[in-house]
């Protein structure tokens, strides 16, 4: 990883390695607290003022604040930080994460400190993840098959019956993300077995066919609306049928998304290993044209296309059946590579029709092509809530979260701010006028799935922050949307408030006057309110929305799990499926093609190297099949590599 020589801001170092990619909406917030009493007085009530600003916590105060080292779990050897930027701390901090969720919500009858005598069912080690999988109750790269994560699921552990309190989403999240990072576990196949095997394959010429055989069936007002997305790169590079659901998970989420579309729809197999879908662009309001960045387009797929670098036009009998029929060039891409780039940036931001030309306020604000939602309003009407915190795990600074409705259909509107150091902004001082450093906004979308939005001091809309960070991205920035889609993997995340106490019991101090702080307490709820809204649009919205599509509700979330796994250097496996032929083959012709390949032979590659020399590798292997990529293409690949 790139280290970062600046402050980059509020968030420093290595904070958010604790979830994998923390950021956006107070994600990685303590939600533990929210049975606390609420304590709101009147102007003058109480007898002994408070700071009106707290001091924010120190690393001795909680570990979990940024830039602080792990916290080790009670009776466990203390863990070696790696320096920063090392291979190793990433995923050290993410375990370390894991195994402190496990050991504060099961460690009084499973921890460490216990002996097996002494421990419930003679467990002692649940903070400790390598045990849990050498047991079999964590399977690596399978939360959801995982015994440790359906028994929290379930609500069976901690039982009812201990008193403790149930595991929260976000804590569940944490451990399965770990589980499911397919950078965590590089020595370990996907759960269905290891199918690299010759034979296993499907070359270009195999899914022409299977796309031509799904296009007779259609009616011809149909098929130019029909397009496929492949996953049999992944099944010609090893992975068995049976072992691809987070896939399949992957490509349906993306899918929705990625939609303006008020139903949530599910893409439809068209072979019998369930490797290759079809879907409709009018199913996600992919047929309307779109610009990105300048650049018009017909429809969202020719948007995607046209920024896919594997996006290869094909020349041949089928290949061109194909193209006919669906009136594309690109009748088929593949879902690793079409969420490598439809799901950031400015691209994401058009397909779900967020202009990146007008500030975050006015999409907010705009009631044709946005929310509709008057802020300042809500504020003066007590028609929103808010909770501010110094605790938010993530920030050394002041933090606020802010829920509007959304005004022009059915859903809400989620903001985070930020302040920058350099500000001296204080939510504790003046509670309703603040300047921020950055904004997050997360919205649900006409379906029910979530939208991100990031912003900066200045309320332009960017496609990455250097106030959240992500350390699964090289440069640490985190990127809309799939860092903020891996951090909300079941929804929105709980905060619980420290403003209204503190500004009331400082009301005078601070010039509030008394229609003020009726105000104040109206829009800054109580932890308990709080949480239950946060529930409420998760529950309503965004988990209603993952079982209309038959996604999962809790683990990790399979679009970052695929966009990862995708962007990690890669085998000869790899590299064999994406370019449609079998290992054994791509080995034999390695010396035919570009050196830079050469290392594949017992080795890896960037994925960033081999996309430079996909094309012009692909053409030269494809010669012996019967549908080939355009000649054309291929003069442009190769004469782009002499240069």
């Amino acid at each position: 990883m790139k280290n970062q020589g600046n402050k980059l801001m509020t968030f420093r170092a290595f904070s958010i390695g604790f979830s994998a990619a923390l950021l956006a909406l107070a994600c990685g917030s303590d939600d533990k607290n929210n049975d606390s009493e609420d304590k709101g007085q009147g102007v003058g009530a109480p007898s002994t003022p408070i700071d009106i600003a707290p001091k924010a916590e120190t690393c001795d105060d909680n570990p979990l604040l940024a830039g602080c080292t792990p916290q080790t779990p009670t009776g466990t050897t203390p863990r070696v930080t790696p320096p920063p930027g090392s291979k190793t701390d990433e995923a050290d901090l993410a375990k370390a994460a894991a195994e402190n969720v496990l050991a504060a919500n099961c460690g009084q009858c499973h921890g460490s400190n216990l002996t097996e005598q002494s421990a419930q069912a003679g467990m002692n080690y649940i903070n400790d993840i390598d045990k849990l999988v050498e047991t079999g109750k964590i399977v690596p790269l399978n939360s959801a098959g995982s015994r440790i994560i359906q028994r929290m699921v379930r609500r069976e552990m901690p039982p009812v019956s201990s008193g403790l309190p149930a595991v929260t989403d976000a804590d569940i999240n944490t451990v399965s993300q770990y589980i499911d990072n397919p950078r965590f576990w590089p020595d370990v196949a996907p759960t269905g077995g290891d199918c690299t095997k010759d034979g296993q394959l499907v070359d270009f010429d195999q899914l022409f066919e299977d796309v031509n055989d799904d296009l007779r069936n259609a009616d011809d007002q149909d098929q130019p609306f029909f397009r496929y997305i492949s996953i049999t790169n992944r099944f010609t590079a090893g992975t068995c049928a049976d072992a691809l659901d987070k896939d399949r998970d992957g490509l349906t989420k993306m899918l929705n998304m990625l939609s303006v579309n008020a139903r949530v729809e599910t893409p439809v197999p068209v072979n019998t290993d369930e490797t290759l879908y079809r879907i409709d662009l009018r199913d996600f309001d992919w047929d309307r044209a779109i610009s990105v960045e300048g650049t018009a387009f017909a429809d969202v797929w020719e948007a995607i296309a046209a920024n896919n670098p594997y996006a290869v036009e094909f020349i041949g009998d089928q290949a061109d059946d194909a193209k006919a029929d669906a009136q594309t060039v690109f009748p088929i891409q593949f879902a690793d590579q079409m969420m490598d780039v439809a799901i950031i940036g400015n691209l994401y931001y058009a397909i779900i029709n967020v202009d990146v030309n007008q500030p975050l306020a006015t999409f907010i604000s705009d009631p044709v092509v946005g929310l509709g939602i008057d802020v300042d309003q809500n504020t003066l009407d007590e028609e929103q809530i808010r909770a501010g915190t110094t605790k938010s795990r993530i920030s050394r600074q002041d933090r606020l979260v802010q829920r509007d409705d959304i005004e022009v259909r059915a859903g809400a509107l989620w903001q985070s701010f930020d302040f920058e150091d350099n500000a001296n902004e204080s939510i504790f001082e003046d509670p309703f006028n603040f300047t921020p450093g950055g904004t997050e906004a997360i919205f649900t979308l006409p379906n029910g799935m979530l939208g991100f939005i990031i912003a900066d001091a200045a309320d332009n809309i960017v496609e990455d922050s250097d106030i959240l960070l992500d350390t699964n991205q090289n440069n640490f920035r985190a990127i809309t949307s799939v860092s903020c889609s891996n951090c909300h993997a079941s929804g929105f995340i709980p905060v619980v408030d420290e403003v209204r106490d503190i500004a009331i019991a400082n009301a005078r101090d601070i010039g509030l006057n008394r229609d003020e702080v009726e105000q104040l307490e109206g829009i800054y709820v109580s932890p308990q309110e709080f949480a239950r809204q946060i529930t409420d649009d998760s529950d309503q919205f965004f988990k209603n929305a993952l079982q209309r599509a038959e996604l999962p509700v809790q683990g990790g979330d399979p679009v970052s799990n695929v966009f990862l796994r995708f962007d990690q250097d890669m085998r000869i496996e790899d590299a064999a499926g994406d370019l449609g032929l079998t290992p054994s083959d791509l080995l034999r012709n390695l010396n035919d093609l570009n050196p830079v390949l050469t290392t594949l032979d017992g080795g890896t590659i960037d994925r960033d190297d081999f996309t430079a020399v996909f094309i012009d590798s692909l053409c030269v292997l494809s010669t012996t099949l019967e549908n080939q990529p355009d000649p054309v293409v291929c003069d442009a690949a190769a004469a782009a590599l002499a240069q």
